[in-house]
């Protein structure tokens, strides 16, 4: 590493370190190693920092962070991509795995769930109260990057994509924006990052297979037919609200 690069890499720690209020790792830090890995083999990547989030505005920092240096960035949840862009050589890694915030509305049938969840914490949640939503068919994955790349799994054929669950999401835009969105609205966030998707009846046990969830978003009803967007003016579900435990990775 060159005495510029080095100089850079400092850089870009100290500002992520003044600018948010989450952990950020460099590569001298124990837990670089363990936190850099992602789920693939034959991709060693060294990012220049691991910025773990704790919310949207420490999303919406890491992104400024990113412009004002131009260095890379790279969004990591399950660490699932197999093109290798759960992570960047020399850039930043926005990981949202400490953003694990869960609430359930039982009667209502859905759910509003944190981008850091894995399909296992999720569907783990949802089968107490006989609900499911298809993750994939890998508990350790990520529910915003199985979301947002669609979602097939052993509940596609009877409730479709993992997308077609969908309802709402609170997402931070590349300017830093912190938005609402769902299918026919568009407004300012409360400043959560997460979304929402409908839940079904939860079939046997042996028919989800490693009942994987998506847990970056909140849940709607059965099937993609019956899917319902979230009411405005509706607040969203309080109940059974739980913070699931941090995974090892």
């Amino acid at each position: 590493m060159t005495t510029q690069t080095t100089s850079a890499a400092h850089e870009v720690l100290t500002a992520l370190r003044a600018a948010a209020r989450g952990t950020v790792i460099g590569p001298g830090d124990p837990d670089y190693d363990r936190l850099r890995t992602i789920m693939y083999g034959g991709l060693d990547q060294h990012p220049a920092a691991i910025a773990r989030v704790v919310d949207a505005a420490d999303i919406a920092a890491v992104l400024d962070v990113a412009r004002r240096t131009g260095h890379e960035l790279a969004i990591r949840s399950g660490g699932h991509s197999g093109a290798g862009h759960s992570s960047t050589e020399g850039g930043i890694v926005l990981d949202v795995r400490e953003l694990r915030e869960l609430d359930v509305d039982v009667d209502g049938r859905t759910a509003w769930a944190g981008s850091g969840l894995t399909g296992a914490d999720v569907s783990t949640a949802l089968a107490e109260h006989g609900l499911a939503v298809g993750f994939g068919d890998t508990g350790s994955v990520g529910i915003a990057g199985i979301t947002l790349g669609g979602g097939g799994g052993y509940l596609v054929r009877k409730h479709g994509l993992t997308i077609d669950s969908l309802l709402a999401a609170d997402i931070v835009t590349a300017d830093g924006s912190s938005i609402e969105s769902t299918p026919t609205t568009s407004r300012t966030s409360s400043g959560r990052s997460g979304a929402a998707a409908g839940t079904s009846a939860s079939p046997p046990a042996s028919a989800i297979g490693s009942r994987s969830f998506p847990g970056s978003s909140a849940a709607s009803s059965s099937c993609r037919r019956r899917r319902r967007p979230w009411p405005a003016s509706s607040p969203r579900p309080r109940r059974l609200r739980t913070s699931c435990p941090r995974s090892r990775t």
